[in-house]
């Protein structure tokens, strides 16, 4: 009887660790090169909207696309912050770097907005593919102080993974980014 017990307790005892779930990794978008620049006093405004995410992007987990037609969110590897302040306030650090002519802010209750164009960015893909890239798109609009549409621009960028895994994603995901950042800082300038 006593062997049997053993035996039953040593087999529940590897079942156990063989079957432990993984480590959550958790991961932010890496920032931008970062160079020292500062607000003039005669440099107009642009306030950063809030980025907009699709529903399916605004959940905790990495997105990946299996297949032509299916997504999954990943269950251990996962955003450190929600993916919609992360890219607010990226793209907000990217375009005070690579355009000098406004100053890009985000919006915040105390900060007078009278008279300051506004960019709203919405991200319609921002996801790992099965073919080995990382998928962004969505489309970004400048909209003038007096809430004219002054121009709308739809993009997509696709960046090859330099390996498999999501750190790998992620980093691709980020180039995409600063692909993006490029692009609205060159219509700004």
């Amino acid at each position: 009887m006593k062997k049997w017990l053993i035996i039953a307790m040593a087999t529940l005892a590897v079942t156990g660790c063989s079957s432990a779930p993984e480590g959550i990794n958790t991961f932010l978008l890496p920032a931008g090169k970062t160079l020292t620049v500062s607000h003039a006093n005669n440099q107009p405004l642009l306030i950063v909207r809030p980025v907009e995410v699709a529903a399916h992007l605004s959940g905790t987990g990495l997105v990946y696309q299996t297949s032509a037609t299916e997504i999954v969110e990943a269950q251990q590897n996962l955003w450190g912050e929600a993916l919609a302040k992360q890219l607010t306030r990226r793209i907000t650090h990217d375009l005070r770097q690579k355009q000098h002519r406004l100053w890009a802010t985000q919006l915040t209750p105390t900060l007078s907005t009278v008279g300051a164009p506004r960019l709203q960015v919405r991200i319609n893909q921002f996801n790992g593919v099965y073919t080995g890239v990382a998928n962004v798109a969505g489309e970004w609009m400048i909209i003038g102080a007096s809430g004219d549409l002054q121009t709308v621009h739809p993009f997509e960028f696709s960046v090859p993974l330099s390996k498999d895994g999501y750190s790998a994603q992620v980093e691709a995901l980020s180039t995409a980014v600063g692909e993006l950042t490029t692009q609205i800082a060159n219509a700004v300038k």
